[in-house]
């Protein structure tokens, strides 16, 4: 017999003996003077247990000390065979950062489940006693706190190279060594998802042209077939480095980039101009070549869809608050960060459809769910959330241009989109306490 549910767990000075409500010692069968194991991550110690009030858990406070737990309410686990009580669970956030508006937010949401979520640099994982050093919230406050090791670990190192530091590659390896759960493990390579998902069936449906780029002749032939390309850095974020070049219908090329907080734009009768404009607009690094995409517009500018999708507790992918992204002035993406900006999606639908634009959402959503999946079975990741970047043409066609496994959060940001803010939220963490083998969220 298994059961989770929550308890409030309150602090005993002087004893020896945990007092748990007399109607549970009857539902486990356990007598008092019985032993059972209590745990908080890594974590446990031996018990006695004795039946008492109905609702509170009487824990002694040594026991909670070396816990590293606090009086308030938990969520638990029980394993009534094994005689084992499980709290949290314990759910680490591995990222190079400090706390942030986002960590902290995930903290709350992880107490009112009566889980707790604690931030931590790899470093500050200790090998010696499974102890780990990071910012948790207590007592609603955000402080420095010592606890055992996670039960389960989301990982936001906030980009690639943080990730392959030594620190974090050898936090990687003792966490897997401990077969403690990670979810998110890694960036994703533009490329080599978009090569794998060509061989997804499902996917194949939603992917518009894409190579890898080798020279520039090539995206000159590529521009024979389609009337646009987006030159995309394989490593790149927020729009860096990315360049769109236009074949004109008269002659000629068009050739449009950001540098620095400028948008540039050149147009140019000949291929050569064009290719030495190019080779000085892109980033050193490299390169995938994609079939451009006509997009649906609201108001006379451009916009695509972010949809941030997260597992819930059963596992299954949940679309949350997606939203339309609309290009800013002379931008050629549609990035908060190059001058776009979000509105709720349902906004540019009616515009650009009309009474179209339910079922239109319909089909965006649909297809994120799809490509959530197959992304997963491409890459065989353990995967808690994910965010896609969906172009929609004004015939409606859905398009992915881009998957990310550590999306940002600049579409939660709106008041309006603060109950999906929220549930996204909960989500994650139903998940991490789904995958640390606590049954379900607790409402």
């Amino acid at each position: 017999m298994g059961e989770t549910n929550l308890a409030r767990v309150v602090s005993r000075r002087a004893s020896s003996t945990c007092t748990l409500p007399r109607s549970l010692l009857e539902r486990t069968g356990w007598r008092t003077g019985e032993i059972v194991t209590f745990s908080f991550g890594s974590a446990s110690r031996r018990m006695r247990v004795q039946g008492g009030e109905e609702d509170v858990w009487q824990l002694p406070a040594s026991l909670l000390r070396s816990l590293g737990m606090v009086p308030r309410r938990w969520s638990y686990h029980l394993d009534t065979e094994r005689r084992w009580v499980r709290f949290g669970p314990l759910i680490g956030i591995l990222t190079t950062w400090q706390t942030t508006p986002y960590f902290r937010s995930v903290m709350r949401a992880a107490a009112s489940r009566g889980m707790m979520a604690v931030v931590f640099r790899p470093q500050n994982l200790h090998p010696g006693g499974r102890q780990l050093e990071g910012w948790g919230l207590v007592n609603g406050i955000v402080r420095p706190v010592r606890v055992p090791w996670p039960d389960v670990v989301y990982n936001r190192i906030p980009n690639r190279g943080d990730e392959l530091l030594r620190s974090t590659r050898v936090c990687k390896r003792r966490l897997e060594q401990a077969r403690v759960p990670v979810f998110n493990r890694r960036f994703f390579h533009k490329w080599r998802i978009h090569r794998l998902l060509r061989r997804d069936e499902t996917a194949l449906r939603y992917l518009p042209e894409t190579q890898p780029m080798l020279n520039l002749q090539q995206v000159r032939h590529f521009l024979n077939r389609y009337p646009a390309a987006y030159l995309k850095p394989n490593g790149g974020s927020k729009g860096h480095g990315i360049v769109r070049v236009l074949r004109l219908r008269g002659q000629g090329y068009q050739i449009s980039f950001r540098k620095g907080n400028r948008n540039y734009q050149h147009t140019v009768g000949s291929w050569p101009q064009a290719a030495s404009i190019i080779r000085r607009a892109m980033a050193p690094r490299s390169y995938l070549i994609q079939e451009g995409i006509a997009l649906a517009n609201y108001r006379g500018r451009p916009f695509d869809v972010r949809v941030t999708l997260y597992k819930n507790g059963q596992g299954e992918w949940v679309p949350c608050g997606p939203a339309a992204k609309i290009a800013g002035y002379g931008s050629i993406t549609t990035h908060v960060a190059n001058g776009g900006r979000v509105i709720p999606l349902s906004r540019a639908l009616r515009y650009a459809f009309g009474n179209q634009a339910e079922e239109i959402r319909t089909r965006i959503e649909a297809a994120a769910v799809d490509l959530a999946l197959a992304v997963e079975r491409v890459t065989s990741l353990q995967l808690g959330e994910i965010g896609l970047d969906i172009g929609l043409t004004a015939q409606g066609r859905v398009a992915m241009f881009e998957a990310n496994s550590k999306p940002g959060r600049a579409v939660f940001a709106a008041a309006w989109n603060r109950q999906d803010r929220w549930k996204s939220l909960l989500h994650l963490c139903d998940y991490a306490a789904s995958l640390a083998g606590f049954d379900r969220g607790v409402s």
